[in-house]
């Protein structure tokens, strides 16, 4: 068909498309069963380093596909682009462009009744279709333009309010219409820019040449300028910003001679708009703006070509160990340091400062290194999100399950951005501010930030500081000092600590069982001797026990009815030979009574001393004592209550065992309270009450 407008070839497949943009004079095109009625004009859109285009082909997945039409909304932060496939089985998809991430989604039917947009915020839980979602962005985008074919009618500047939703690895896009109230539901998947197969590259087809100039689309977005060409010969340093000495036969990477920054010269790279500095992106299209090294202008690059957001007023950059290109190795990982940001929280009138870089992994994308109190931790944004969990609302203390790891909120705060560096996936400004949320399950720290529009969830993994030198080949005293416990810190004991703990426990509970069989161990009964007050007022042989063990150890208790008195008695073993082996003493006393209504009563009537015997045979007591009811009272000779002796042999002696048990047990505990003490001193900087 021809454009009613200009009469110049429009491709048209009413399959497809109900609207057509005409590549020669940028009409639109509204088709229908009868004929094609123009629908006023459209801006013309800025190329992107995309590797689609209109009329581009390819495979994902093993299905080959047809570029039809692209589509840009632009919001706040920025904008994003879906182009609009058509597959050789007759089906059509969108494929979206949004800070880096690349998904392909299909249009689905929805209740308009199934989702109130008005009173859902980020961070809620949305039920579309029996699957739980997670609501991670809510904000309100404006068409900046259209191309190629579309399935539905687009207007220039029409108010797309929009919800954008996650579930596990899947997630979907609900777009509300103002007009007709309709909302239209979106379900797809993420998908790896190596997975999408384009059968000739834009630079080999002329896709890439634009136009100088494209209208912003609304009043309050800023203007995008684009020119030609943004791969200049030349490039400056990332770190310092100074040119670099190119060779002529190229190089894959070149060494700063200002600073000794080492820059990959296979990058992405834009212009300053501000200064023409030519910089390196190692983002590609994930970046999204860039801080100059040279003038400090910060530069939206999301188009082909850079424009200037602001000039950042930041005259002194923050003392940290790393700088801007600084390479390392983390966790298996080549990283680039190609970004800082610099948080400022301020509680109960003191500021807390905290770093955060941006970490460049080629073939795996960004990873943040932050820092903080001298503590540091490696961290990714997620994809999917714990279900049923709003972190705008759950308190410190709570629990909750994620990827099978149970967390426990730490803390939520506030914070804004004091410091802007390198280049960041998304427009980041100084006085920028955001909410957050961690929560911990050592070494793991789950947080979650979010804004009016949006929630962002990352995992962090606790960093040793030995690990951040060897990996960055820092000197220890580079880094901060230390300050506090981290939330995510674990309590960490050496193999040696480990393995004395361990013994000494299993060692303590051998000891308390030897203990416990010692106590309950009464031995056998050898031979009994009664004794009455006539019988002790003087010296006194009792009748003999034998014994039939060697070295045995021995018991003699002594029983005695004393009531409200007392019983004393000194005691010898004699041989056959009649020599004294051992002398001891044996005291009864057992008093009770009434005092201010209350009984009470103290003492016991009975006594026990152990001795050792080293050869069986036989043996007898010499026994001499007295008895009395008081100090001063004695009783006289023959007065006395009787007392009855019980030998018994094979005794086995608690009080090594005892001793054994305290030391092995004082040892454990005191790595057990070491531990709680860290525990306790981590938590009392938490947000949590009466931990």
């Amino acid at each position: 068909m021809q454009c009613p407008s200009c009469g110049m070839p429009v491709d048209a497949d009413q399959r497809y498309a109900k609207l057509v943009v005409c590549a020669a004079c940028h009409s639109s095109v509204v088709l229908d069963e009868k004929a094609a009625r123009l629908s006023g004009k459209m801006a013309v859109l800025a190329e992107t380093p995309s590797p689609l285009y209109i009329n581009a082909t390819g495979k994902l997945g093993g299905k080959r596909w047809k570029v039809l039409g692209r589509v840009r909304y632009g919001y706040a932060r920025g904008y994003w682009d879906e182009w609009y496939l058509q597959f050789d089985d007759g089906k059509a998809a969108w494929f979206s462009e949004d800070e880096g991430n690349l998904a392909i989604e299909v249009q689905e039917d929805i209740d308009p009744a199934a989702v109130d947009y008005a009173s859902v915020s980020p961070g809620d839980t949305l039920n579309i279709g029996g699957i739980d979602y997670h609501v991670d962005e809510k904000d309100v985008a404006h068409c900046e333009g259209g191309a190629g074919q579309l399935p539905f009618v687009i207007e220039q500047n029409e108010q797309i309010p929009f919800l954008e939703l996650s579930a596990d690895k899947h997630f979907a896009t609900v777009e509300f219409d103002i007009d007709d109230h309709q909302a239209r539901l979106f379900r797809g998947r993420r998908v790896d820019l190596n997975d999408l197969e384009v059968d000739m590259p834009r630079e080999l087809v002329g896709a890439s040449g634009v136009p100088s100039a494209e209208r912003a689309g609304s009043g309050d977005q800023r203007e995008r300028v684009v020119r030609s060409d943004d791969r200049a010969r030349s490039l400056n340093c990332n770190c310092c910003g100074a040119p670099l000495a190119i060779p002529d036969g190229g190089a894959d990477a070149v060494k700063c001679d200002h600073c000794g920054t080492s820059v990959d010269t296979s990058t992405r790279r834009v212009t300053c708009k501000s200064c023409n500095a030519t910089i390196p992106i190692y983002g590609h299209l994930a970046a999204k703006t860039v801080v100059c090294p040279k003038c400090r202008a910060q530069c939206d690059i999301t188009g082909s070509e850079s424009s200037l957001l602001a000039v950042v007023a930041q005259k002194d950059r923050p003392k940290v160990p790393f700088r801007m290109g600084q390479r390392g190795r983390l966790r298996g990982l080549d990283v680039v340091i190609v970004g800082h940001l610099r948080y400022r929280e301020r509680d109960e009138g003191v500021d807390y400062d905290s770093d955060e870089f941006l970490l460049h992994c080629r073939g795996a994308g960004y990873r943040w290194l932050i820092m903080e109190n001298g503590h540091f931790t490696l961290a990714e944004e997620l994809d999917n999100r714990p279900k049923g969990v709003n972190a705008a609302h759950i308190p410190p203390g709570e629990h909750f399950r994620f990827d099978g790891i149970r967390y426990r909120v730490f803390e939520r705060g506030r914070c804004k951005i004091i410091w802007v560096d390198g280049e960041l996936p998304w427009v980041a400004k100084v006085g920028d501010s955001n909410h957050y949320m961690d929560a911990t399950a050592p070494p793991t720290l789950l947080s979650a930030e979010w804004t009016t529009t949006e929630q962002e969830w990352y995992r962090g993994h606790y960093l040793a500081r030995e690990e951040v030198t060897k990996a960055f080949g820092l000197r220890p005293t580079e880094l901060p000092r230390l300050h506090g416990i981290a939330p995510h810190q674990q309590f960490i004991r050496s193999a040696f600590r480990k393995q004395a703990m361990v013994m000494m426990g299993i060692a303590a509970l051998v000891f308390g069982f030897m203990t416990l069989g010692s106590l309950l161990k009464s031995g056998h009964k050898i031979g009994t001797v009664g004794l009455q007050a006539k019988d002790y007022a003087e010296e006194y042989i009792t009748e003999p026990f034998t014994t039939t063990m060697p070295n045995a150890l021995c018991a003699a208790r002594f029983d005695s009815p004393v009531n409200n008195s007392w019983l004393y008695l000194d005691a010898a073993v004699l041989n056959d030979r009649d020599e004294v082996l051992f002398d001891f003493s044996a005291q009864v006393s057992y008093y009770h009574g009434v005092e201010g209504g209350e009984r009470w009563r103290e003492g016991s009537q009975h006594d026990t001393k152990l001795f050792r015997l080293d050869e069986p045979g036989t043996y007898r007591f010499l026994v001499c004592g007295q008895a009395g009811s008081g100090e001063t009272n004695v009783y006289t000779a023959g007065m006395g209550p009787p007392v009855t002796i019980e030998v018994r042999e094979g005794m086995v002696l608690a009080r090594y065992f005892i001793i054994l048990m305290v030391l092995c047990a004082t040892w454990f505990m005191i790595e057990v309270i070491a531990r709680a003490s860290f525990q306790s001193r981590k938590w009392n900087e938490s947000d949590v009450e009466d931990d």
